[in-house]
């Protein structure tokens, strides 16, 4: 069968048409990129573009002022130029702040979340304690601070019985640690590392920093042995022994008399 011959008068019309439909859409898309760079310019232009609401979560000894002033972020800042990244960087550089995590959300929405150091206890110092970090940062006191989560830490002016201290702190479970009062450290010739730890229940604890944490462990256990109303000393630097502030009293006493 021949083959069928299409005349160009035919082929014109659907030539036009097919180049009508490109040209068309070329235009589309021309206009559509056209709209987007006139819609960023307008935003970029707008205050739309730069910080509007700034959001912090999950602080509690970090201001948030101090936060912010870590970010850089200023209602100059333009959003489109954070990097979360850096963003995130500049805030960990706070010595209270562990974790941070930034959230943005269109138009100007910033958020901040951050997690905090664990606070282990008060280090006591020029007559005031304030919050010691589990980090070991001393950080500030918040006006809604009613609790101590913690003992206070006193006569610790160096640095690597502090650093102990807060070792041992974070290894004991919370139960044990929120036993203890304070913590003095007190420093002997056969042990540098010596420390006294009054309990809340009225008894002391005589220690080393060495196996303190491991050696609290037991203390539940010890204290059961006695009677209630006995309180005294717990000597757990080398086993575990007790003796009560009454024998020591009758001690003392026969000792005087002896001397008279």
């Amino acid at each position: 069968m021949p083959n069928k011959v299409v005349s160009l008068e035919d082929r014109l019309p659907k030539l036009k048409e097919q180049r009508r439909k490109r040209a068309n859409r070329r235009l589309i898309i021309l206009l559509f990129f056209f709209f987007l760079f006139v819609c960023g310019f307008i935003y970029i232009q707008s205050p739309f573009s730069r910080v509007g609401e700034l959001t912090i979560d999950g602080n509690y000894f970090a201001s948030k002022e101090k936060i912010i002033k870590a970010s850089k972020l200023t209602d100059k800042s333009i959003v489109l130029n954070l990097k979360k990244s850096s963003l995130e960087n500049r805030i960990l550089q706070v010595p209270e702040i562990k974790k941070v995590k930034i959230d943005m959300k269109f138009p100007n929405h910033v958020t901040i979340k951050v997690e905090e150091y664990r606070q282990i206890g008060f280090l006591y110092n020029e007559g005031q304690a304030k919050p010691l970090l589990e980090n070991g940062h001393v950080t500030r006191i918040t006006s809604d601070m009613t609790t101590q989560p913690g003992p206070v830490l006193k006569n610790f002016d160096k640095n690597k019985p502090l650093l102990m201290t807060i070792k041992e702190l974070k290894t004991m479970p919370d139960e044990i640690r929120q036993l203890i009062s304070e913590i003095i450290y007190s420093p002997k010739n056969t042990d540098p590392y010596s420390i006294i730890a009054f309990m809340n229940d009225g008894n002391e604890v005589h220690a080393t920093l060495r196996t303190f944490a491991e050696k609290m462990n037991y203390y539940p256990d010890i204290v059961k042995q006695l009677q209630p109303e006995e309180k005294g000393i717990i000597d757990l630097e080398v086993g575990a022994f007790f003796k009560s502030y009454q024998s020591i009293k009758e001690t003392e006493e026969s000792g005087e008399e002896n001397e008279n």
